[in-house]
């Protein structure tokens, strides 16, 4: 089903305060089916963008477990996400996960 041998899963369910639900895998044999492009524009990229309340402070807490942001938090300059300040960090594993704080409302 999942196109990896012997998919030895560890899985956490994380459930946020407004209920919604985010599914975390991790499989047990490491990099057998290669590695992740390091750039966002990359073909095959791929991450996850989450909402925080502060941006700095959700910078400094991945930096603290290992993670590396690619920049500094820059504002959206149009559409319907202008002025949400966004960032950019990856893991040791080259993992992006792009980090979101809206505009105050």
């Amino acid at each position: 089903m999942t196109g990896v041998d012997d998919p030895k899963v560890r899985t956490a369910i994380v459930k946020a305060q407004d209920g919604y639900v985010v599914e975390l895998l991790e499989y047990s044999n490491g990099l057998q089916n290669g590695t992740v492009p390091s750039g966002a524009g990359s073909i095959g990229a791929a991450h996850l963008a989450l909402t925080v309340k502060d941006i700095h402070v959700a910078i400094a807490r991945v930096e603290a477990a290992g993670w590396k942001a690619k920049g500094n938090p820059l504002p959206i300059p149009g559409g319907p996400r202008k002025g949400t300040l966004v960032a950019y960090v990856s893991g040791p594993d080259h993992i992006t996960i792009e980090l979101m704080q809206p505009t105050a409302r």
